[in-house]
């Protein structure tokens, strides 16, 4: 699943690194004592972790569809403060960047122990469920309101778990044929956080000493070296902060991947696939997210502030980068088509297009076999959609190209969804007042639909030099209404800071992301600020607009108005 993630461009890049329940009463005429924890019928955990046989061979589901086509899963949990409801997010179908083409959203449903069923306590609810994994394997979240408990969990069809959450003591445990291989994966997950915790926090600058030379901050700095606790290290787009990465990347220690030394103390514990799978994962997501880095930070960030020398170097550097990194791709690609090999062939080839003036799409259909190849195809038409309004050429030029392939049917689905002329699927918004609003609300006029969340300097500074000034030039002249649309999820946040990211004068709703997700996914709305236009009845004119310069932005706008006047005159004559 796309990680549902705020995004807001800023010029200083940081990376990385209660209520009372219901007792489960006891027979009548017993007093029965009972202390958690003691060996009453399940192995003692020592037990559970040498006999890792029966952990992958011992249990089998009652039901037997759950061999082959689902995932069962019972679990326990206490959660003193009501803290939210618990739920489970599963996807399949991965493609780069954490996407996948089926995201599910399960909302639990939990009871009270029965007294019989082994729930004794009375604090804790339970849960049952199983889920449908069509693919070679799935992904598992867990999370309690805004709170993920674990996530990324790879799970395989006909796994059966069980899951104790404590959040009283903040412990989880796993019990179960599968087991050993969540407590693996936990682990993994948990030595990858230490890791990011042990290193320096690192912060990328255009000029160090620029930002250093302001207030007190180097003597901060120099004070905090003294001092247990975090550190922070402060590099420069291209320069040395490049020299990093690149020491990274270069680096053929196998060893020196965040959780691989942890990975092979399992080894012998879980089937072979599987550690093959995790093995595969660790190498192709590290090397991406460093890849990415490079490309993104130290090319692409020194040419967008006019350092040509320092992307020049960047450029340099890559055909041999590129050529080790070839190898780390085949290594983890080898070993299993995880999430991670995914994202490290979209960002070589990406990389790639630094190098060579070809199309996207001829670097990837050259590069990459299926089902490689429409993994990273459709992953980098969604992103073009993402980013900007989609011209009929290039629907056509990936249309070919994925026509009759495995995301054939999530390509026409995506098509039917941003084919210009439809109307926007239904969605409830609360206006200042807390008045419920759709969107017919707003028909009979053209309507500029912006979205924003309340912490984006860039979604301010999009408002004041675009959106506003064109509203105020233009507005009366096109008959044109600007309805500026919050994600933020606090209500007092949003009008508290109306003022710097819209203005009264134009009509401004809250749509919280935490109950829009769905529908802000639908439209690909990940990064802040994006606009879409309408037609007076509603109808979908531009699902982006984007512009260089504000005269580039004012007149795609008068543009598409203009057209769609146009073509309504032709139809009525």
């Amino acid at each position: 699943m796309k990680k549902f993630i705020l995004t807001c461009f800023l010029v200083s890049i940081y990376l990385y690194g209660s209520a009372q329940s219901k007792v489960a009463e006891s027979p009548p005429g017993q007093d029965l004592f009972y202390r958690p924890g003691l060996y009453a019928g399940n192995r003692p955990a020592e037990l559970a972790v040498l006999d890792t046989e029966a952990e992958f061979h011992g249990q089998e589901s009652e039901s037997s569809s759950a061999q082959q086509e689902v995932v069962l899963i019972y679990g326990e949990i206490i959660n003193p403060d009501s803290l939210g409801s618990l739920t489970i997010i599963f996807s399949e179908g991965f493609l780069p960047e954490g996407e996948a083409m089926v995201d599910s959203t399960l909302l639990v449903q939990l009871d009270h122990g029965t007294f019989f069923d082994g729930v004794l306590d009375p604090r804790v609810q339970k849960f049952q469920t199983h889920i449908p994994v069509e693919s070679d394997y799935a992904r598992l979240m867990f999370k309690i309101g805004e709170r993920t408990v674990f996530k990324d969990m790879l799970v395989f069809p006909g796994d059966s778990i069980k899951v104790g959450i404590d959040l009283q003591q903040f412990s989880v445990v796993f019990d179960g044929p599968q087991a050993f291989w969540f407590e693996v994966q936990y682990t993994l997950h948990r030595a990858l956080i230490a890791n990011q915790f042990s290193q320096a926090r690192v912060l990328l600058e255009n000029d160090r000493d620029e930002l250093l030379d302001q207030k007190d901050f180097r003597a901060q700095l120099e004070l905090q070296e003294s001092v247990f606790g975090s550190r922070i290290a402060i590099y420069e787009f291209g320069k040395d902060g490049l020299d990093l990465e690149l020491s990274l990347l270069m680096d053929s220690s196998i060893n020196r991947i965040p959780g691989w030394l942890v990975l092979q103390t399992f080894h012998k514990h879980i089937p072979e696939e599987r550690f093959r799978l995790l093995q595969s994962q660790l190498i192709g997501s590290y090397y991406a997210e460093h890849l990415a880095t490079f490309r993104q930070y130290h090319h692409g960030m020194p040419l967008a502030l006019g350092d040509s020398l320092s992307a020049s170097h960047a450029k340099q550097v890559l055909p041999e980068l590129l050529a080790k990194l070839d190898k780390d791709l085949k290594t983890s690609l080898q070993l299993g088509l995880s999430p991670g090999a995914l994202d490290l062939a979209r960002e070589w080839i990406y990389s790639e297009k630094i190098l060579r003036e070809e199309p996207l799409e001829v670097l990837i259909a050259e590069k990459y076999a299926s089902p490689i190849e429409e993994k990273i195809l459709y992953s980098a038409f969604l992103k073009i959609a993402e980013t900007s309004q989609l011209s009929s050429d290039t629907w056509k030029v990936y249309q070919n190209y994925l026509e009759g392939s495995s995301v054939e049917k999530e390509f026409n689905v995506l098509k039917s969804t941003f084919e210009p002329g439809n109307y926007l699927a239904k969605a409830t918004f609360h206006d200042l007042n807390g008045k419920k609003l759709v969107l017919e609300d707003f028909t009979g006029k053209p309507t500029l639909l912006y979205f924003y969340f309340s912490g984006c300097t860039h979604s301010g500074n999009y408002f004041r030099n675009y959106l506003q000034p064109f509203y105020r030039e233009m507005g009366d002249k096109l008959g044109l209404q600007v309805i500026a649309v919050s994600v933020d999820n606090d209500s007092d946040l949003w009008k508290s800071q109306l003022s710097t990211y819209s203005s009264k004068e134009i009509v401004n709703l809250n749509f919280p992301n935490e109950r829009a997700a769905d529908w802000l996914r639908q439209y690909r709305v990940y990064g802040y600020p994006r606009s879409m236009l309408l037609d007076k009845e509603g109808k979908v004119l531009s699902y982006i607009l984007d512009g260089k310069d504000y005269s580039e932005f004012s007149s795609n706008i008068i543009s598409l108005l203009k057209n769609q006047h146009t073509n309504e005159n032709q139809i009525v004559h």
